[in-house]
C-alpha cells in the first residue's frame, strides 16, 4: 500500500531530477516543480508538502542545508523528510536529510528512494504517537537497545568473484568503521544472508551479470530482506544495462575506479538509511508491552485502540494527513458453535498481526469485529490493503477438532476514510454501522 503524498521537486528542465517527476505522477504521487528557492518556499507554505526532492549538484553544501532548514520551517508541524542529490553534502548529525544520493543517478533510483523516505516518515510519526499514547494509559516504555544499533558498525557483504576494485573498496569501507564479509559464489552468499542481516549487500557485476541480478531479485521477493540496499559494482565503460538492474532491485551502482571517496560514502549512506529503518522497526517492537496486547491474538487491546484512534485522528487534522479505519467482520459458516468459532477467531486475529504494515494498528474491538487504523491512507489504497487481507484469510482452513471437517470465516470488509470534521466517536459510530 501506498503512502498517499504530494513531492516538491526542486530542480531546473534538465537531468534525472526533473525526469523522476513524470515518473513520480506514474506512481500515484503528484509533484510541484519549482525552479527557484523562492518559489519552492511559496509552495511548502500555501500548499501541501510531503517531501522534498532537490537538485543540487552544482549548489554548494551551506547553501542547501539552509534551504532544507528554512522549507522544514515553512511548513510549520508537517513533517517534511527532503531528500537531495549531490556529491557535495554529507550527511549532518541531526539528520537533516532523509536521503543523500550521489549523481549519476537513475530517474527509478529516485523514485525508490522517495517513496522510502515517506515511508520511514510516516513510521517515525506513528511510532511517536504510539509512545504517547502508552504514556497517557500510564505504561512505561522501554526503549533500551535501540541506541546500542548506532555503536555497530555498517554491516556489509560483499558477493561474488575477487578483484582489485572490490579490495580496494573494502579497504576505503573498513577504514570508515565498516564491516565487510566476503561470499565468492551465490550460494555462500545465500548462506549468509540465510544466517545474518547485514546493512548493505555489495553484488560484484565487473565480470557477469545474472549472479548478481538473481540474488538482487531474491532479495526484493524476500520480506526480511526486502529493505537491505543492493549496491552493484559496475564498470561504466562497458556496463550498459542500467535499467534492468535497478528493474531486478538494485538500490545503486558503484564504480571504485572512478571516485573512492563516493563510492564509499554512497555504500555506507545506504546502510545508515537502513538501520534508522531498523531503529524504528525496534521501537515498534518496544511498544507492544503486555499490558497493551491482548495475549489471546497478539492485537492491541480494546482500550489502547480507542485512545490512539484519538491522537492518530488529532495528529491528522493537525497536519491535513488522511487516516482510513478498515473494519473487518469475522463469521462462522452455520452449524459452526462454541469454542472452535473462537478460535478461529484468535488465529484470525494472529494472522491479521503479520498481514498489516508495522505503521497500521490492528486491534479486537468485539469477539468477532477486527479493527485496523492506516494512518496516510486514503480510502482507495486502504480499500486494496484490506481486500489482499482478505484475501489471504479466505484461503485458511481453520479446525473443529476431533477429524470434523475444516471451515473458513466468512469476511466482511468495510473501509472508512476520516472526514474534515469528524471525530473519533464520530469515525467508530459510522464504523459501527456499517
Amino acid at each position: 500500500m501506498g503512502f498517499t503524498a504530494q513531492v516538491l521537486v526542486i530542480a531546473d528542465e534538465h537531468g534525472p531530477v526533473f525526469a523522476a517527476a513524470d515518473l513520480l505522477q506514474d506512481r500515484g504521487l503528484p509533484t510541484i516543480l519549482a525552479e527557484t528557492d523562492q518559489s519552492a518556499r511559496t509552495a511548502a507554505k500555501d500548499l501541501k508538502v510531503d517531501i522534498v526532492l532537490i537538485d543540487a549538484k552544482t549548489r554548494e553544501s551551506a547553501e542547501i542545508e539552509e534551504l532544507a532548514r528554512q522549507l522544514k520551517q515553512d511548513c510549520g508541524v508537517r513533517p517534511l523528510p527532503i531528500v537531495v542529490v549531490s556529491d557535495r553534502i554529507e550527511q549532518s548529525d541531526d539528520q537533516l536529510f532523509a536521503s543523500i544520493l550521489f549523481p549519476p543517478i537513475h530517474p527509478a533510483q529516485l523514485v525508490a528512494r522517495v517513496q522510502s523516505a515517506l515511508r520511514l516518515c510516516l513510521m517515525e510519526e506513528e511510532v511517536r504517537l504510539r509512545a504517547q499514547t502508552m504514556t497517557e494509559l500510564g505504561h512505561a516504555l522501554r526503549l533500551s537497545g535501540l541506541e546500542a544499533l548506532d555503536d555497530q558498525p555498517i554491516s556489509v557483504l560483499f558477493t561474488g568473484g575477487p578483484a582489485p576494485q572490490f579490495i580496494a573498496l573494502k579497504n576505503a569501507l573498513e577504514q570508515s568503521g565498516a564491516e565487510v564479509t566476503a561470499a565468492l559464489t551465490s550460494f555462500t552468499s545465500f548462506d549468509y544472508l540465510h544466517d545474518k542481516t547485514f546493512d548493505v549487500v555489495l553484488l560484484n557485476v565487473l565480470k557477469e551479470l545474472e549472479p548478481a541480478f538473481t540474488i538482487a531479485a531474491a532479495m526484493r521477493r524476500n520480506t526480511r530482506l526486502f529493505h537491505v540496499p543492493a549496491v552493484m559494482l559496475v564498470d561504466p565503460t562497458k556496463f550498459e544495462a542500467v535499467d534492468e538492474a535497478f528493474s531486478r532491485g538494485a538500490s545503486d551502482l558503484v564504480h571504485p575506479d572512478g571516485d573512492m571517496d563516493i563510492a564509499r560514502q554512497r555504500i555506507l549512506n545506504l546502510g545508515y538509511e537502513r538501520r534508522r529503518r531498523e531503529q524504528v522497526k525496534r521501537a515498534f517492537e518496544a511498544v507492544r508491552n503486555s499490558a497493551v496486547i491482548e495475549p489471546q491474538t497478539g492485537l492491541f487491546t480494546p482500550e489502547f485502540f480507542a485512545r490512539h484512534l484519538a491522537n492518530v485522528t488529532k495528529q491528522a487534522k493537525i497536519i491535513d494527513r488522511p487516516l482510513s479505519l478498515a473494519v473487518i467482520r469475522a463469521t462462522p459458516p452455520p452449524g459452526i458453535h462454541g469454542a472452535h468459532v473462537e478460535a478461529a477467531r484468535k488465529q484470525f486475529g494472529g494472522m491479521l498481526r503479520h498481514l498489516v504494515r508495522a505503521e497500521d494498528m490492528a486491534a479486537r474491538i468485539d469477539p468477532g469485529v477486527f479493527s485496523i487504523l492506516m494512518p496516510g491512507a486514503s480510502k482507495q489504497p486502504a480499500e486494496a490493503a484490506a481486500k489482499r487481507i482478505a484475501g489471504v484469510v479466505e484461503c485458511t482452513a481453520f479446525e473443529q477438532g476431533n477429524d470434523e471437517k475444516s471451515f473458513q470465516l466468512e469476511l466482511e470488509v468495510e473501509v472508512l476514510e476520516l472526514r474534515p470534521r469528524e471525530t473519533p466517536a464520530d469515525l467508530m459510530e459510522r464504523a459501527a454501522r456499517v
